[in-house]
């Protein structure tokens, strides 16, 4: 007889549930195919580490791979996000004493979007936010076919009237309507 655990049941099990959930279909036969290669190793693994490795090698990969398709899907609940932080950050504006105080600063963390106040100019004057380029660095790898299905933003304000004129880049793209307004 062998001295070697013969790994049970159980813990493909759990392997295959934790893979499908975290990563989908190919998640739920890839996970459970390196936690058989890591059991089969020929090194003595304790049981913490084996885990730790699939967890590594098993789960890590796809979850960094599909983290951009992810994002991707929900561009409309960023969008609103955006739109919104956007809208608050004039009314914001209006509020504050301009020329004293600066103006509040913008703060906005999007996965899909950059925030941003272009080069000279003022606080509370323009806002810009424009989609992030998942097509550059180790991300084109993944993703060198995926259509952007956002566009930019901008908001200016006219200290002199309070008036808000609120651009965005394409109509066609979802939270622009048409003649590139939001």
């Amino acid at each position: 007889m062998s001295d070697k655990k013969i790994t049970n049941l159980g813990e493909y099990s759990i392997a295959a549930f934790l893979g499908g959930i975290l990563t989908g279909p190919g998640g739920l036969f890839l996970s459970t195919l390196i936690l058989f290669l890591i059991s089969r190793s020929r090194r003595e693994i304790n049981n913490k580490s084996k885990w730790a490795l699939w967890g590594i090698l098993g789960i890590l990969p796809f979850i960094i791979t599909f983290y951009g398709s992810f994002v991707l899907s929900r561009t409309d609940a960023y969008t609103k996000e955006l739109k919104k932080a956007l809208n608050d950050q004039a009314n914001k504006c209006r509020a504050a004493d301009y020329p004293s105080a600066g103006g509040p600063k913008l703060i906005l963390v999007n996965s899909l979007y950059k925030t941003y106040i272009p080069k000279d100019q003022n606080e509370c004057l323009i806002y810009k936010a424009k989609p992030r380029n998942f097509k550059s660095g180790l991300r084109s790898i993944f993703f060198w076919n995926r259509k952007l299905d956002a566009t930019w933003f901008q908001i200016e304000l006219d200290q002199n009237t309070g008036e808000v004129q609120k651009i965005c880049g394409d109509s066609s793209k979802p939270g622009c309507e048409e003649g590139n307004i939001w």
